[in-house]
């Protein structure tokens, strides 16, 4: 039997899943892109060597933000062009997460929660930066946001990347006043919060759509129990240098909210797949019908249009002049063009050498395939 693979299970079970499901229509266009990764119905190109040498024939990929297997070169393209912006300093790793009790209100309002989410923790961060009592300058900060735990449950939070230090008024690099970059608790009710005030005025301003039998008056009670519980916000140990958690971000940000790899069995109506869980740490299995499996694969699709990932502070886009400002003071060179990373040098880094199977030239020249009409 060939291994399994998304791409296989959806091109062979979409039809029943769309049957038994009700998901947004970019979820559906996502669902069958994926479906169709790689094959005849999206065209394909051939690959000749700098003689014109004919050296295969290959199908398209769909290259959708939640594809397993064709994001490979995006995720690495990210990765580099946001390490060759990384100041060369010690970075902190903050996780923000969406309370259980929320879930409900996001998923009836996932751009504007979203949103919001993103907006609570960069002013949360700005306020703490700010402080002299903790730094008193402006920090790198980049934010990531992911929806999913390892088993594909519904999992909103934010991982944070920020710079051991920043710069003040004067255009000074200073450092922390203390190891740990902000105290924990305070971060965690700042963002509690802002988060909960931003929400209250949403539903105020009818911004909110809220779930069946649920009305703006039990809403409200729940904001209110929430703004007097502890909230997770996770300051993990400080990192000597960024590109270790950029790495960790990199696969996420452009591979999507599965591997390949995962999956452990397919019999017609069950689908089992591994994760490795964060309360045992051990590796687990989990068997669904393939329905519920696409079920908790959708809702984790990316809005269209809607970024998985914000700068602010010295690593934001208005920044570029001050950003070198620091790197100057940090021994870095200024902030070099964007680097666009060719498929030759993808492939040869990572050990396939793309050469002509006849007489061993570089493989340079692509020609499009029609697609195949349905």
């Amino acid at each position: 039997m060939e291994a399994l693979s998304l791409q296989q299970l959806l091109k062979d079970q979409l039809d029943k899943v769309l049957s038994l499901n009700n998901f947004p229509q970019y979820q559906i266009k996502a669902l069958s892109r994926l479906s169709v990764c790689r094959t005849a119905a999206l065209g394909g190109h051939t690959q000749y060597c700098e003689n014109g040498h004919l050296n295969g024939v290959w199908y398209n990929s769909c290259k959708h933000r939640a594809c397993p297997q064709c994001r490979g070169l995006a995720s690495e393209q990210w990765l580099r062009n946001t390490q060759s912006f990384l100041l060369n300093c010690p970075h902190h790793h903050i996780i923000f997460t969406l309370p259980h009790e929320l879930h409900p209100l996001w998923q009836y309002n996932r751009s504007l929660m979203a949103q919001l989410l993103f907006t609570a923790v960069q002013q949360t961060l700005k306020q703490f930066s700010k402080d002299p009592r903790y730094l008193g300058a402006t920090p790198g900060m980049l934010s990531v946001l992911h929806t999913w735990g390892r088993n594909l449950s519904l999992h909103p939070h934010i991982h944070t990347l920020v710079s051991n230090g920043g710069l003040n008024h004067e255009g000074e690099w200073v450092q922390p006043r203390k190891k740990h970059l902000f105290p924990q608790k305070p971060l965690m009710m700042v963002f509690r919060g802002k988060l909960l005030a931003m929400i209250r005025q949403s539903l105020a301003e009818q911004r909110l759509e809220l779930p069946a039998a649920v009305d703006a008056v039990t809403t409200t009670r729940l904001i209110n129990r929430l703004g007097r519980q502890e909230w997770v916000v996770h300051c993990c140990e400080r990192y000597e240098h960024a590109t270790g958690v950029a790495k960790y971000l990199a696969r996420y940000v452009k591979g999507g909210p599965f591997k390949n790899q995962q999956l452990k069995g397919w019999d017609g109506a069950m689908l089992s797949f591994s994760y490795r869980s964060h309360q045992t740490g051990r590796r687990e299995r989990l068997r669904l019908p393939i329905e519920q499996f696409a079920l908790r694969l959708a809702q984790h699709v990316p809005i269209p249009g809607k970024p998985m990932v914000r700068y602010c502070g010295l690593y934001g886009s208005g920044a570029r002049k001050r950003l070198n400002q620091a790197r100057t003071q940090l021994g870095q060179e200024e902030v070099s063009e964007r680097e666009v990373i060719k498929w030759q040098e993808y492939l040869s880094d990572k050990g396939f050498a793309p050469s002509c199977d006849v007489c061993g030239a570089s493989l340079i020249h692509q020609e499009e395939v029609s697609r195949k009409k349905s």
